[in-house]
Formats: structure tokens, C-alpha cells, sequence
């Protein structure tokens, strides 16, 4: 079913063939703290019918925004960020490395292709997408909008494998990370060419200038 990431979200399965004929009870099973607000199952067809648009993604732009606010005064676990309330120092630290230079990075997110935006904590990739193509509503129709994003995230975890640098990269068809044996990280001149250009921003791993946080609202 993946991974929640830890923030609140509605995520879709596809049960479709997985489940025998008559069956009323489904069991989810994980070592992870999660917390399920609720689970709804679906077997009808879509009535109204759903009409699919893309939206073409017209910029994308990799800067450095701080970290966010979190509140989690409702209960442990229901973390809420206010992404306006930032600070610009925070107790985390990076992977040593090179990661992608800031500024455009259209071309990097377009297509599934194992050339990454390398990014670490307190950094963003901003999107603007072109809506020219979507039609007027119909009378009491609504709209919603899905975001798709393919890509790896890397903990600094102990017991992680090579936790503590952004070598080796990972790639779609590794089957499991650090890579195999004798399945690494394409090198051609197209790999080389998108390395060699867009991920010039070395980290050391020491750069941490301030390990509080310091928000432009009252400290908690």
C-alpha cells in the first residue's frame, strides 16, 4: 500500500483481482505508526461518467524555502505544517554529496527517466501548470486534481544503507537499493551530461550553520 509519509492523505488501492469472491473482511498489516481515519471500498462504476484532463506542467523551479512551522497539538502523530511561518535554520542535517543546482529544473521532472532534482530537508521544487486546456464545468459537475510524482526519498537512518550519503542513486530498474551486483546507475553520455549540468551543488555534510529553529511568529 506504500508509505504515508507520515502526513494526512487519501491513498487509492487497486484491488481489482486481489480479493476472492465474497469476501467482507480485509486485514492491513504494518510495523509503521500509522493513523487510519477511516477506509472506504468502492465496487461501482462511475455515475455521473469522469471525464480525465491532463495539465501540462509548464515550470518547475528548485529553491531553498525553510522549515515550516508543525503543530501537532491535537494528538501525537498529527503533524500540520504552516508553510507560510518558516525558518531558515533547523536541527537537520544532509546527505553528503552533490545535489542539483537551484533554479530550473523543467526538464528533470517532465518524464520518468532517472534524472532526478536532488533536493534535501528545507528545499522545495515549486510547479506551475497550464490549465489553457481544461473546459468549463458542466452544471453540477465538480472538479478535483490528482498529483502524480515518481521518485526515491532517502532517510538518514542508522540502520539504512549508505544512509548517510546521496551516493549511490538510485534508478527504476535496480529491484532493490544499494544497487545489485552488476546493475549501478546508467553512466552514458546522457546520464553524464545531466550530471555534469545540473547536479554541481556539492554538500559536505557540515553546512549546518544553526540548530534551532527561529520562525518570524512567537516560539514556542
Amino acid at each position: 500500500m506504500g508509505f504515508p509519509a507520515g502526513l494526512s492523505r487519501t491513498i487509492t488501492v487497486d484491488l481489482t483481482g486481489k480479493l476472492k469472491p465474497g469476501t467482507r473482511k480485509i486485514r492491513i498489516v504494518s510495523n509503521l505508526q500509522i493513523y487510519w481515519d477511516r477506509a472506504l471500498i468502492d465496487n461501482s462504476t462511475p455515475d455521473p461518467p469522469l471525464h480525465t484532463h491532463e495539465v501540462p506542467l509548464a515550470a518547475a523551479r528548485l529553491d531553498f524555502h525553510g522549515y515550516p512551522r508543525v503543530d501537532e497539538s491535537r494528538f501525537p502523530g498529527d503533524l500540520n505544517y504552516d508553510y507560510q511561518n518558516v525558518s531558515a535554520t533547523g536541527p537537520y542535517a544532509r546527505h553528503i554529496g552533490s545535489y542539483t543546482r537551484y533554479g530550473d529544473v523543467l526538464r528533470l521532472v517532465k518524464a520518468v527517466d532517472d534524472k532526478f532534482v536532488v533536493f534535501g530537508s528545507g528545499e522545495e521544487v515549486v510547479f506551475e501548470f497550464d490549465p489553457a486546456t481544461l473546459s468549463s464545468l458542466q452544471a453540477g459537475w465538480k472538479r478535483d486534481y490528482l498529483f502524480y510524482a515518481n521518485g526515491f526519498v532517502k532517510d538518514m537512518d542508522f540502520y539504512a544503507a549508505d544512509a548517510f550519503t546521496a551516493d549511490p542513486l538510485p534508478f527504476h530498474g535496480m529491484g532493490i537499493y544499494p544497487n545489485p551486483p552488476r546493475s549501478q546507475y546508467r553512466l552514458d553520455k546522457g546520464s553524464l551530461d545531466y550530471l555534469l549540468e545540473y547536479n554541481t551543488r556539492y554538500q559536505s555534510g557540515n553546512g549546518v550553520s544553526e540548530y534551532r529553529y527561529e520562525y518570524s511568529g512567537a516560539q514556542r
